[in-house]
């Protein structure tokens, strides 16, 4: 149950086509989407060489008349890593749960680490073979309020390619 629930989270990721309600015209959409949100905005440095599937700013079904939120999609339908960001005041992803397996330090942020496995005891070696996540809330910046940001994976990924990708994420900008 909980590997269809992943599938399909990462699945409604990977599969919406590109669409940004902020086109502001600088040509970065993370920049694009800085201008229309509250909170910090991180752009991946590193997507291991994953091509972007997908950028899709959503409306917060979960906060009405809050700051929309990220989805954003890297490889494909079998094999991507999904990138969530949103007010960390206002989840607007809701909470998944993963059986945890601790935490890793990203940019010096500790962050939940869980794995997407339906047998009582998942070890960390089968991360790649079940997918799992990343999930930590970055500090305020300035005058924008602090990020909620989840990455979800599926197909052959390893925890420290994960933690890489996360550890990749860099504030866009302030407002």
């Amino acid at each position: 149950m909980r590997k269809s629930r992943l599938a399909l989270f990462v699945l409604s990721i990977l599969v919406t086509t590109s669409a940004s309600a902020h086109a502001m015209g600088s040509g970065d959409k993370y920049q694009d989407l800085q201008t229309g949100v509250t909170y910090v905005i991180y752009k991946p440095t590193n997507t291991l060489k994953l091509p972007v599937l997908n950028f899709e700013v959503r409306p917060c079904r979960l906060f009405p008349k809050k700051d929309e939120y990220l989805l954003a999609g890297f490889g494909g339908m079998d094999h991507g890593i999904a990138l969530v960001e949103t007010d960390a005041k206002y989840n607007c992803t809701g909470v998944d749960h993963p059986k945890p397996l601790g935490t890793v330090m990203i940019n010096g942020i500790k962050a939940q680490v869980g794995i997407y496995c339906a047998v009582s005891k998942c070890p960390a070696s089968a991360f790649s073979q079940y997918g799992g996540e990343i999930t930590f809330v970055t500090p305020k910046r300035g005058s924008l309020n602090s990020t909620y940001i989840r990455l979800g994976t599926q197909g052959g990924f390893t925890l420290r390619q994960l933690t890489d990708f996360a550890i990749g994420l860099k504030p866009v900008g302030a407002k």
